[in-house]
């Protein structure tokens, strides 16, 4: 799941108002989704675990109060359930992140005069393109809880600033804080996803072996508790906690974007400058790179949406 450390240095100066508050949508939807899901699945495999416990032997010994356990354990499952479907906070997280990120890379295209707002430094209709690009991402998430109604479009100081740089110094900058960081975070994302897949994975199969080994136990008559029905529901927790990060497929997306920045950086570093055409190469390639980022939100966003 995709959540992207907060901008510093020259980055944190160039982005619009509108991404950190975008930013902040998607980060607190992220923690809601989180917190409720925890919750969710932990409740229901309390209720497992209490439902293991074997009942009284003796009849007479009155009413046995781990069923009546299981139950209001299923009851707060229940009310967290409740709440992810009726604020949908993996919705909202999943929206912002694809406004920020949208507005993050139209910063960049501008800053670093890539295409569609290549050309002279100081251009009104290039300022007014971009405006209107920035109006349209406004306008695609209305949610008051991801982009605010009092929100407007804007170019700060800093991109302007930037902008107004020479080819060589709005390379430097492209390649060293956006290219080179974007890639170094898709990377250690990479990683991490691929070393808690792992983890999550050795988890379900001990499950899975205590869990047979509990069934045979319990056949003959060595367990009286029935711990086989326990590790069923956390080996499925677990399943169900690894689909929701996505960390196979969040891996994958993430190597892949990390590969193409690599290849585009190249490209960018290669490029001479001294040639005729160099502006209009640099324009291409640098909307090349944001495109391989823009990508990869795009396609997160297209296959995260909360069922309803």
């Amino acid at each position: 799941m995709v959540q992207e450390d907060p901008p510093g240095g020259v980055e944190a100066r160039l982005l619009p108002e509108l991404f950190r508050t975008t930013d902040k949508a998607s980060l607190d939807g992220q923690r809601e989704t989180l917190r409720w899901y925890r919750g969710l699945i932990a409740m229901l495999v309390v209720a497992a675990v209490i439902g293991s416990f074997p009942g009284p032997d003796d009849d007479r010994s009155g009413v046995d109060p781990w069923p009546m356990l299981s139950v209001a354990a299923f009851l707060v499952a229940g009310y967290f359930w409740s709440r992810l479907r009726r604020s949908n906070p993996q919705g909202r997280w999943y929206q912002a992140r694809a406004a920020a990120e949208s507005v993050k890379t139209l910063a960049w295209k501008y800053t670093v005069r890539a295409r569609p707002f290549d050309g002279e430094a100081e251009s009104a209709d290039v300022d007014r393109g971009y405006l209107l690009q920035v109006e349209d991402v406004l306008r695609a998430f209305e949610d008051p809880e991801i982009v605010p109604p009092d929100s407007v479009a804007e170019i700060t100081p800093e991109m302007r600033r930037q902008r107004a740089e020479s080819l060589s110094n709005r390379r430097t900058l492209y390649l060293r804080t956006r290219v080179e960081g974007q890639r170094t975070w898709y990377r250690s994302r990479a990683e991490a996803c691929d070393s808690q897949a792992v983890s999550w994975g050795l988890g379900i199969a001990v499950l899975i072996i205590v869990g047979a080994a509990a069934a045979i136990a319990q056949a003959t008559g060595a367990l009286s508790v029935h711990l086989f029905g326990a590790t069923s529901a956390a080996a499925a927790a677990i399943i169900a906690w690894t689909q929701l990060k996505q960390l196979g497929p969040l891996a994958a997306a993430y190597q892949l974007a990390a590969r193409e920045l690599e290849n585009v950086g190249n490209q960018l570093s290669d490029l001479d400058l001294k040639v005729p055409d160099a502006e209009a190469r640099w324009a291409r390639l640098a909307a090349e790179a944001e495109d391989a980022v823009s990508r990869e939100h795009t396609t997160w966003r297209a296959r995260r949406a909360f069922p309803r």
